[in-house]
């Protein structure tokens, strides 16, 4: 009985493998299909470099951590008519479909913490939803800084406090969530997207590492560069939205726009109390253009002060 039991132990597991093996055949297969309610989400994200993409778009652009068969490159060009795309990633298994599938002539395997490029290799870095899983991502950062002329782009869920807080908001927020933790019913709306007592980690082993507008502002004072930018707005993941199409009616699609639309409209009546759940971060390696600068403030974009260190000349 012991074997017996052992045999279908091991099919029940053979069998669990295979069902996960096919629901993630069809999760990559829905990554291509443009009409679906998860495309129309990262859309969204796309979006937002829009002045960016527009004012560099005979330029050279790189992806990092692109691995989703570096759909982040074809993406840009199709959004935005760039010429030059060239998307990296650790692994060259899914790049390779890519090419295969005839996407992009060129891709790069890159370690993003050892990039093989020269400094200055390309105008526009662009690094979206990955750089949370490197394992030690400010080396990456540097990394990406290294490489380019003009800017890197992060897209990224921001970390907590948020850039402009107070220490009576920073207390009411540390305190309310104290109280929520023991008051598991209690009704009050929150003030950040990532709890300021939890630390998480992938089952890589990874610690999730989270960007902070204040944290690239000491990057660019630290290094001396030439600017900070963020864009933040709302998102939202349902599972099962890669095979939901994204048209009007759809229950989860429509589900999806109500929650980003009234998380809008709570985060700029609110600021104090509700804080967006992601956001693109643009660091300048040198002086900002004007017309640039000027554009992207039109489109939502913050630039904080940089300050003049007095003691350089």
């Amino acid at each position: 009985m012991k074997n017996e039991n052992s045999f279908f132990d091991s099919q029940r597991s053979h069998m669990d493998n295979e069902a996960l093996l096919t629901e993630s055949a069809e999760r990559h297969k829905s990554w291509f299909d443009e009409t679906t309610v998860d495309f129309w989400r990262h859309k969204r994200m796309y979006d937002t470099v829009t002045p960016l993409a527009k004012f560099y778009q005979d330029k050279n652009w790189l992806t990092v951590g692109d691995g989703r068969y570096g759909l982040d490159a074809v993406r840009l060009k199709q959004s935005f008519s760039l010429k030059n795309v060239l998307p990296t990633d650790i692994s060259s298994n899914m790049l390779q479909i890519g090419k295969e599938k005839g996407l992009f002539e060129n891709f790069s395997i890159e370690n993003a913490e050892k990039l093989s490029f020269a400094d200055n290799s390309f105008d526009v870095v662009f690094c979206k939803e990955a750089f949370h899983h490197f394992p030690r991502p400010i080396i990456a950062l540097y990394e990406m800084i290294r490489v380019c002329k003009t800017a890197v782009v992060l897209i990224e869920p921001p970390d907590y406090p948020s850039y402009s807080i107070n220490t009576k908001e920073y207390l009411f927020s540390f305190y309310k969530v104290l109280l929520s933790r023991f008051v598991k019913t209690i009704k009050i709306p929150r003030v950040v997207e990532i709890n300021p007592l939890d630390y998480e980690f992938e089952e890589s082993g990874n610690y999730i590492y989270s960007v902070s507008t204040r944290e690239m502002e000491k990057i660019v004072q630290g290094l001396d560069l030439g600017g900070v930018a963020w864009k933040m707005f709302n998102d939202r993941y349902e599972e099962g939205c890669e095979f939901e199409k994204a048209v009007d009616g759809n229950p989860m699609f429509e589900r999806i726009k109500k929650y980003i639309s009234e998380r809008d409209e709570n985060c700029k009546a609110n600021p104090n109390f509700y804080r967006y759940g992601t956001g693109t971060f643009v660091i300048f390696k040198n002086e900002v253009d004007k017309i640039l600068k000027n554009e992207m403030e039109k489109f939502g974009y913050t630039f904080p002060k940089k300050l003049i260190n007095p003691y350089i000349k």
